[in-house]
């Protein structure tokens, strides 16, 4: 385990690593093995499948966001994700923290859609953020170069405008 965190990946490599996670958590969605058993299980009502599925994703989402917060790394979160995603469908209790910590994590989301669609938040801050690069030209970099050249361009223009005179005065 700790050689993977400290392996380094070509961009092929991270490739199969997202892969495997997509995988991972794909295939626990879809055939999910509840309570630490390969036993086929009747099917499940369609509301307690649609549950046991956003606690899946919520507890991929918490694995990714945990992982990628204490070690920086993207493949780290990605492997912690595909973790989290089957740990939440085992019984013991790393399962049913696993679940636990998912439901919460999708409750907070749903939270989140809703805000965002009562209150606008998204529009709203973009709008904002909009308005102050819009009205800050000096703070992107193409602007800087453009002020850069046309600083250097005056420098010299004036130097080439100086006479010899003054300028063998001003060294």
């Amino acid at each position: 385990f700790f050689a993977l965190m400290e392996m380094s990946l070509s961009p092929t490599g991270w490739a199969v690593w997202l892969l495997l996670a997509f995988a991972a958590s794909a295939q626990a969605l879809v055939h999910p093995v509840r309570r630490g058993t390969l036993r086929h299980q009747p099917a499940m009502a369609a509301e307690e499948e649609n549950e046991e599925s956003k606690e899946i994703l919520g507890a991929a989402a918490l694995g990714a966001i945990s992982a990628i917060a204490v070690t920086d790394e993207v493949g780290m979160g990605i492997i912690t994700a595909a973790a989290f995603a089957y740990g939440a469908t085992m019984a013991n209790g790393a399962g049913k923290a696993a679940r636990v910590g998912g439901r919460a994590v999708f409750k907070a989301y749903e939270t989140g859609i809703d805000i965002n669609e009562k209150y606008e938040v998204m529009e709203k801050t973009k709008g904002a953020v909009d308005n102050l690069l819009g009205g800050l030209p000096e703070l992107s970099p193409k602007a800087a170069a453009k002020r850069k050249a046309v600083a250097q361009k005056q420098v010299a223009e004036a130097a080439a405008a100086a006479s010899p005179a003054e300028m063998a005065q001003a060294e």
